[in-house]
């Protein structure tokens, strides 16, 4: 319900508008929409300053040509999507001013168990504006669905090892090859301990570790906004964070570069501030 005026001459009326209780719901779900398209945009930006490269939406197929109806008036268009699917190569990085960008230890974890020689890495992600979630289809071994993704990845052909490659992700959230690494993501607001539980090699990234890398990596290389001038290039929360670095980059630290990611999310353009 809304209140407005109306003046006419020197009267003056008071009327109400009554909302349909469905717009209600329009508003609510599209709100949901553009935080969760902000948390997507937050996360490939943190994958690309990472040295990966990403495919947003990835969609597993049907294997039929018409919609999956799992009841009466429900039609399914695909098996499942993966938010992002990223590889990044062993020797990705960075030289500005003479010396290389740190990336984040957090997701680039590119060595085999006591090793120190790095792999290929790709990464399965999950984006949620709030807590860590991992989507059913990518939990439920019967669906199969990991196999299909990681055929597309393309590093073998062979079977039996995406099979085995499968089941270590189902039961582990990932598995280590001979030459290549696999690693399922969640991104979100909060870490959730019963995922880890579950998962035990899960990588959990919040919006606030986000911004805390991000804060880093601007201190160290200035180079990024000389003269504090932010590339145009960049997308728009790579341009957002990047004003709000220039503009209190002698006043504010991680904290508050955290809290700022955390409220770009929620509340979007300029981080809530």
């Amino acid at each position: 319900m809304s209140t407005g005026h109306a003046v006419c001459g020197a009267a003056k009326w008071t009327f109400t508008i009554d909302r349909p209780a469905h717009m209600n719901t329009i508003t609510n779900e599209s709100d949901a929409q553009a935080r969760g398209n902000r948390a997507e945009a937050v996360a490939s930006w943190y994958l690309r300053v990472n040295g990966f490269m990403a495919i947003p939406g990835f969609i597993v197929h049907l294997d039929t040509s018409t919609p999956y109806q799992p009841r009466r008036g429900v039609s399914i268009h695909a098996r499942t999507e993966a938010d992002f699917v990223a590889v990044r190569f062993p020797y990705s990085k960075e030289i500005v001013g003479g010396k290389a960008m740190s990336d984040d230890p957090q997701v680039v974890k590119n060595t085999l168990a006591g090793g120190v020689e790095p792999h290929p890495l790709f990464v399965l992600a999950e984006v949620k504006a709030s807590q860590c979630r991992m989507n059913g289809p990518w939990t439920r071994q019967d669906s199969k669905n990991m196999q299909r993704v990681l055929r597309r990845m393309g590093f073998t052909s062979e079977e039996g090892v995406i099979e085995a490659a499968a089941t270590a992700l189902y039961q582990s959230a990932r598995w280590e090859g001979k030459s290549v690494i696999v690693q399922y993501v969640c991104f979100g607001e909060y870490a959730s301990p019963e995922l880890k539980t579950r998962h035990v090699n899960l990588v959990q990234i919040t919006w606030a570790q986000i911004g805390a890398f991000l804060f880093e990596r601007h201190k160290s290389h200035p180079e990024k906004t000389p003269g504090n001038f932010v590339h145009h290039q960049w997308p728009a929360f790579g341009k957002a964070f990047g004003k709000w670095f220039v503009r209190w980059r002698g006043d504010q630290g991680g904290q508050a570069a955290a809290k700022f990611v955390e409220n770009y999310v929620q509340h979007g353009a300029s981080g809530g501030a």
